[in-house]
């Protein structure tokens, strides 16, 4: 009985050494690929931040939507 607890235990010891090798091998989080993020602008109606590549543009009024440009008019 005795044997089986130790076997236990180095398997233990040997899926905690396994898991942080594998976690310290791992790739960085930050991907040179990895896209941007953009600009962040407040909609004029409603103040919702949107991207500013997706914000409606309106004069020097940025919106989140057609719909609440056309309400602000």
């Amino acid at each position: 009985m005795f044997g089986i607890r130790v076997l236990i235990f180095l398997l233990g010891i040997a899926l905690v050494v396994w898991i942080l090798f594998r976690l310290a091998r791992s790739p960085s989080i930050e991907k040179p690929g990895k896209k941007q993020v953009d600009d962040m602008v407040r909609c004029a109606r409603c103040g919702t931040f949107v991207p500013r590549s997706e914000a409606i543009h309106e004069g020097d009024r940025d919106y989140c939507s057609t719909q609440h440009r056309d309400e602000d008019r």
